[in-house]
Formats: structure tokens, sequence, C-alpha cells
């Protein structure tokens, strides 16, 4: 059967007897997902502003629980918007409409299941991470795992063809299908008449990198449009004391005085309308128009870069440092697989549970056998939180204090948050300087970049934001030169431990040396008794 409204048109299965089995799986598949560990560790994965102990900051979890509300409204709305007297009172249309509520609300839930903490600051060294492979025999099962995962399809649009011989790369859309593929294949029985390619089309198009091009499913479109709502609305509200609006920019400030449910509920209505009127939700469409002006107006506030090259003051995040940690987590597993547990313990609230005696882990390796070892090790800290990081960062550089070169990691040194300061400046400067070429103004040097993106960010902060922004900045500075002077406390009992260490073995060295050397002499001087004997 099918229901047109103007160019949208909505099939409906008729076969009740198997649209209950699959809703009846779908709804375990949901609760399934919101038990998770993985899922409740998105709790200690901040969205956007760092936490600190004067504000709690909106979560990873607050994100994809709006996600997923936003997801199963906009299919309510669309069916509800479509139905016909006497049809939509039938059994069919309300099942149907109940599976696609499902569908999206599911793909809301998992969008995010494989993202890193520290938000998209860790992402990109993941992915540096993996561009590292070269061992060809671990790519072509990495890639080979992709296409079973992620389709041919799929894998053919990111080049990943038979002739391919480039570096991999890492985005969290992807990882997050690993992770839902893992649910799966934990349970392949219960979910066996579940649309399990639309579930995953509809977590790899939310990311327009990877999918640049619109998906061909309305349920994925709704999914792909709902995170932008979401946290192009909700994080907006974080930072929108710290900007300044010009008198140009009133009807932008009237809208972010709208309340969030009210601004929120509005889109859902348009994008619903939309769907009927044009039959998809394209990315560039009316309804997310005055969302997408405010995200660009406080996007210099997320990524503000001060002279010296430093980025974030105002969120709080301490970028280059969150990078290096992260980058020394991945390598310390990468390079000790063994030192990564296999035993998943069911707590199903690990943030907000008893945690008493409980540790919480996302997979066990039994149930990845296929799995290479860069893999395992990027699964693996994908499950920590920002303060996981932090603590086993400083856990594992003390056992490198106390057991030595074999054992733990280094601090992070001044030289390596520099280095990380410069990457990101020139990843700024690229970005800058790409978007000149697409407006027509021709391509710059780096100097001259560096030198319009310094002008820009002066202005930024002379005209845009506010003395709270400013004095938040500057408290955010402090505390940034505080944790890198902590590293350098690490550095000095690290090599301090080390010398202690080398003397001890020196001395042990000369020991064992004057034993050798003073063998032989012993040796005649027993026999020379044992003759006068």
């Amino acid at each position: 059967m099918l229901i047109y409204k103007e160019k949208l048109s909505i099939d409906l299965e008729e076969d009740i007897d198997k649209l209950r089995k699959e809703l009846k799986q779908l709804e375990k598949l949901r609760d399934t997902i919101i038990n998770l560990p993985k899922y409740h560790l998105l709790d200690g994965k901040t969205q956007m502003v760092e936490e600190c102990e004067e504000k709690a900051a909106r979560s990873r979890l607050e994100h994809t629980i709006g996600v997923a509300d936003i997801c199963k409204r906009t299919v309510a709305t669309i069916y509800d918007l479509c139905s016909i007297p006497k049809i939509s009172e039938t059994e069919i249309f309300k099942l149907n409409k109940k599976r696609a509520e499902l569908e999206a609300e599911i793909i809301g839930l998992s969008h995010d299941l494989g993202h890193t903490p520290f938000g998209h600051t860790a992402e990109a060294v993941v992915d540096e991470f993996m561009q590292s492979i070269t061992d060809e025999d671990t790519i072509k099962r990495i890639l080979e795992r992709r296409k079973n995962i992620f389709g041919e399809e799929y894998e053919e649009a990111q080049g990943h063809t038979d002739e391919f011989c480039g570096s991999l790369s890492f985005e969290h859309n992807e990882q997050s299908v690993v992770e839902f593929c893992s649910i799966l294949e934990a349970n392949p029985t219960e979910f066996d008449k579940i649309n399990k390619e639309k579930i995953i089309k509809g977590i790899l198009s939310h990311s327009i990198s990877r999918v640049p091009q619109l998906p061909d499913d309305l349920i994925a479109q709704i999914a792909r449009q709902a995170d932008k709502v979401e946290y192009r609305n909700a994080d907006s509200d974080e930072v929108i004391k710290y900007i300044k609006f010009t008198d140009k920019e009133q009807d932008l400030l009237e809208y972010s005085k709208i309340p969030l449910e009210q601004r929120i509920s509005k889109i859902i209505e348009d994008m619903a309308n939309e769907a009927i009127e044009k039959g998809e939700i394209p990315d560039d469409n009316d309804s997310l128009r005055q969302c997408k002006k405010l995200r660009r107006k406080y996007e210099n506030v997320i990524y503000f870069l001060d002279k010296d090259g430093k980025r974030s003051l105002l969120t709080g995040e301490n970028r280059e440092r969150q990078q290096m940690i992260y980058k020394k987590l991945l390598e310390y597993y990468y390079n000790h697989p063994e030192k990564i547990p296999t035993k998943v313990l069911a707590n199903s609230n690990p943030i907000n549970g008893d945690k008493e005696g409980k540790r919480v882990l996302a997979f066990d390796r039994t149930n990845m056998q296929d799995i290479t070892i860069p893999e395992l090790a990027i699964s693996y800290v994908n499950t920590y939180t920002n303060a996981k990081c932090m603590s086993q960062y400083i856990r594992l550089v003390k056992e490198r204090v106390l057991k030595g070169k074999e054992y733990g990691i280094d601090p992070i040194t001044k030289e390596e948050i520099e280095e990380r300061k410069q990457i990101q400046l020139e990843e700024l400067i690229e970005k800058n300087v790409a978007k000149d070429v697409y407006k027509g103004k021709g391509r710059h040097t780096f100097q001259e970049g560096l030198i319009i993106l310094r002008t820009r960010n002066k202005k930024f902060v002379e005209q845009e934001i506010t003395d709270e922004a400013r004095q938040t900045i500057e408290a955010n500075r402090q505390k940034h030169e505080k944790e890198n002077e902590e590293d350098e406390l690490l550095w000095f009992a690290v090599k301090n431990a080390d010398e202690q260490r080398a003397e001890k073995e020196k001395k042990v060295r000369k020991f064992t040396q004057n034993l050798i050397e003073q063998t032989p002499k012993r040796i005649e001087m027993k026999q020379e008794e044992d003759l006068e004997l």
C-alpha cells in the first residue's frame, strides 16, 4: 500500500505478523543500546564547553538523547501530516509509523556511540594514528572488515577499491557503526528481522564529511538533519552569553532568545512539511537556515585562536594537551595490547550507578577475533571519558616512574605542545584559505593566511565578545599554564627516577665486573690452599 502526499510517498508494509516481529526486535534493540555501558559513558564526554568545578557542561549523552528525540518526533509529525481518514486508523498504518519512529530513534541513539572523548579534538589524533599504519597485511584486514561492516558501495565512495594503496583514516560516524554492529554480532538471532542496512546508512549519513551527498532514504535524512538541529541550537546556549550582536544581527539575537524547545519544535514542523512538499529534506533548507547562521556566529567562540596559536581558550579545552594525552594512550595500548582488559562487567549505568569495585569496558575480545591491534586500541581508548583519559595518563606516567622505560608512558613535553599548536594552526589557516578560494579571493600563502587570521581574531576580541568572555579566556589561559607546569613536574620525576635507576645499574655492573675479575684469583687461591692441606 502506498500513501501519496504531494511529493512524498510512504510505502506501508501490509504483513502484520512480520511487522509485529520486527517491532519487537526494534524495541529490544533500542533498550539494549540504552542499557549499554558505552552509551552511558557518553555522559563523561563533553559536547563543546569543557566541564570545570564552577559549572557543569553539556555532555555527548545529552546531545544523543536530544537527537533521538528529534528523529522520533519528526517521523511522527510526517506520518500525522500524511494521515488519511480510515487508513490512519488501521493497525497497518500504526505499526508502520511505530517502526519508522523506532528506526529513526535507534539511529539517533547510536550516531555517536563511537565518538572519542574530548570531542573532535581527539578525533584528529585518531585520524593521524590510522594514517601512520603502513603494514600492508593490517591495512588489507581493516579494509576487508570495513567492507563487511559498511558495504561495498560505501567503501567505493571512500576510494577503497581493490587498487587502493593509500593511508587509512578515522571518523566517528564509522566507529559508531562499528560499535553498533558489535551489538548485532553479539546477538545475531535476536535482531535478524531488522533492516540493519537502513540503520547503518542513517548512522553513516549524519557526517557530511564522509557522506557529502544527501542519502536517498528519508529516515537517514531525518537523522542527518536532527544532529544539526540539536547541536546548532543547544550548543549555542552554552556560549551565547559571551557573544555581542551587531545592529544588523538583531534578528539573530531575537532568534537566540526563543526558548530551545520552541525553536526545535518549529524546525521539526518545518522539516516534516518540507519532506511532504519536496519528497526529501535537503541539507541547505529553509528550516535549518536560521540556526545555521547562529552556529556560524558562535563558531568564532568555539575556535578562538590567540596570537600564540592557542585554541579553544573560551570553551576551556586545553586542546594541545588533550590531543597529546589521547595520542600517548593510543600508542601505549597499540604497543602493549596485552594491557587491554577483555572482561565486560554488567553495569548499565557506570557514570551514575554504584561504581565501587567495578570497571566498565565496551567490548570483549572473544567476540572480536578478526579485529586488528590498531582497531583494538581505538575501540578500547574510545571507551574512556574525558576524566578517565586524564587519570589514566597520570597513572601510566607514574608506572613509567616506578618501573622504568619498558613500562608506562612519557609525560608531555613543551616541544610536543608547541608541535600540536603548529599542526592546529596550519589546519586552521588551510581552512580559512580554502574559504577565501571558494569565495573567489585567490589563494594565500601560509604567512599571508596567518596575518589574515590574526587580524580577524584581533577584530573578534575587540568587537564580538563580552567582558565576561575576556575574563574567561584569561582564566583558562592560566589554568592551561598550570596543567602544562604539572607535566614539567612529572618530567622531573621521570628524569630523577631514571637517574636513580641508572646509578643503581652502574653500581650493580661495577660489582658484577669486580666479581668476574676477582673470580680467577679466588680460584687460584683456593687451589693453593687445597695443595697445602
